[in-house]
């Protein structure tokens, strides 16, 4: 998978260079009087993930910092979002942790420059409501997962090591967001990842059979990427998106019902199921702007279960000099000096 990442990547990069900077904006500085017009790309735009983007967009957060985000363009997860951002020439977005993490390790100019989802919610797992041979982890013998490598894949194994259970067991792909309903339906698994827009509208058909956050506390699942070259030339975009992001989800967390909308609109989701989502990211402080030492270690242990080899050098490919007062800078290793 690598190899053909930097395939594909050697045709792709020269073009995102050039065209990250030419926006309606072009390459002006950030200004609220002629901003900077952008796309980003948000992994699996239908959950969570987008609904600070989706207030920062709505509420002028972005734009009182002089930059306008146009098209929040839905990757869909994983590896996907970040050729959804490169190939589309949108200098920033929203990536799996882990597609970052081998995007570096082949030399693509990938740069983290803010946190975002640093916290288990959304990683739960469901049984048929009627199974009642299923209740609880240790009664798990079929999990479904996403994709392989991907972090629900890596959750598969964590839960049970951090609960002090075996992890031997069966894991099926069920080939993307959603489809592990149908899997669960079929009577193919004993549980399966469903993404909370999906358990939020299908609450009597599913019970949830493993809560990730009672096994896991901090945990990296998304980090908000630029490129080294659009940073460079382009800071003050980058400071505005990442204070408008801050700014929406302090909102978000001030008006959960006001937010809610916004999102079911956008994914067209009832308002009350929507509700849940939002309230459920905020209970579990699943966004944060900055960066979490503890959630990246974790983020890295999964990924390596997933299949990443080699050492992580943080401090290459993650810069906080871009982040708004009060956000934490802090990695895991101590970067410079």
């Amino acid at each position: 998978m690598r190899r053909s990442l930097r395939a594909w990547a050697a045709a792709v990069i020269a073009s995102l260079l050039v065209l990250a900077g030419c926006g309606e904006g072009g390459s002006q500085k950030a200004d609220p009087k002629n901003p900077v017009t952008i796309d980003v790309a948000v992994l699996a735009a239908t959950e969570f993930y987008v609904v600070p983007w989706l207030v920062g967009q709505q509420q002028g957060f972005f734009a009182d910092r002089g930059v306008v985000v146009k098209n929040i363009v839905a990757g869909s997860g994983g590896s996907a979002t970040l050729r959804t951002q490169l190939s589309g020439g949108m200098p920033i977005g929203e990536i799996g942790y882990k597609s970052v993490l081998d995007a570096w390790s082949e030399d693509i100019p990938v740069l983290t420059v803010g946190g975002g989802a640093q916290g288990p919610y959304g990683g739960d797992f469901y049984a048929l409501a009627g199974n009642d041979r299923v209740n609880e982890l240790r009664d798990i013998e079929k999990w479904a997962y996403t994709n392989p490598g991907s972090s629900v894949y890596a959750l598969s194994f964590l839960l049970p090591k951090a609960a002090g259970l075996p992890t031997k067991a069966e894991r099926i792909a069920a080939g993307g967001v959603g489809e592990g309903a149908a899997l669960l339906e079929a009577g193919t698994v004993d549980v399966a990842w469903l993404p909370p827009s999906l358990a939020s509208r299908n609450t009597g058909k599913f019970k949830k059979v493993v809560s990730t956050g009672e096994y896991i506390t901090d945990f990296q699942q998304s980090v908000i990427t630029t490129s080294p070259e659009y940073a460079k030339e382009h800071p003050d975009v980058v400071r505005g998106v990442l204070a408008g992001w801050q700014e929406a989800t302090q909102w978000i967390a001030r008006n959960p019902e006001a937010a809610a909308e916004i999102y079911a609109k956008h994914v067209d989701l009832p308002v009350e199921s929507a509700t849940s989502v939002v309230k459920g990211a905020i209970e579990s402080k699943v966004w944060n702007v900055g960066f979490n030492p503890a959630a990246l270690k974790r983020g890295t242990e999964a990924a390596v279960v997933s299949g990443f080899k080699g050492d992580v050098e943080y401090c290459e490919f993650m810069d906080g000099s871009y982040l708004p007062g009060g956000a934490s800078t802090e990695l895991p290793t101590r970067c410079g000096g």
